[in-house]
């Protein structure tokens, strides 16, 4: 049936479209994502929960640390990880300066991910927002993003922002993650 389906759509973007198309099929229940069009390939890389697609239509933005498109497979739970920042145990920033509270940041959203039996691996998409933004602080979060991800970033959103919520915070970074449901539900609660 797949086949017939990715046929038929096949035939359909042929005939009203050059480009590539992504259709998920996810509602359906069949989970399963499909790119038609030109024959060129899609570069997907796929674990058992997300499947990260970078179309040859667009740049390859994992060099830069994301992917363009994440999709999210039938029975799994998303998990909205609220914004992470340079925080200690009892909320205050570990520092002044942005570098430590990125990598703080970052291991707190470790720590929010293994609460819920999730790992990165199933993070699907992230948003990141910096204070007074400028190229010189890619460096240390590639290095973050790098460490987390390897060479799988999910799909990302950077935004450079004014002020954050905090004085002197000048970091975040929230996450929606995809987990395989499990019968009781799966999730820790306090």
């Amino acid at each position: 049936m797949t086949q017939r389906i990715t046929n038929a759509v096949n035939s359909l973007v042929t005939k009203f479209s050059r480009r590539n198309a992504l259709l998920w099929l996810g509602g359906s229940g069949l989970g399963t994502a499909i790119v038609v069009g030109t024959q060129k390939e899609v570069k997907a890389q796929q674990n058992k929960d997300v499947t990260l697609v970078n179309p040859p239509t667009l740049y390859d933005a994992t060099r830069n640390g994301y992917s363009h498109i994440a999709v999210t497979p039938p029975r799994t739970k998303t998990v909205y990880i609220s914004g992470q920042f340079g925080s200690d145990l009892q909320g205050n920033l570990v520092s002044s300066d942005f570098e430590p509270q990125l990598v703080r940041a970052f291991e707190n959203l470790r720590f929010a991910l293994e609460a819920v039996g999730a790992k990165p691996t199933d993070v699907a998409k992230t948003t990141i927002l910096i204070v007074d933004y400028n190229q010189d602080k890619l460096i240390p979060l590639g290095r973050e993003i790098s460490n987390l991800w390897g060479d799988k970033p999910p799909a990302n959103t950077l935004i450079p922002v004014p002020r954050l919520a905090l004085d002197g915070m000048l970091f975040e970074i929230d996450a929606y993650a995809v987990i395989p449901e499990k019968g009781d539900g799966g999730l820790v609660s306090n």
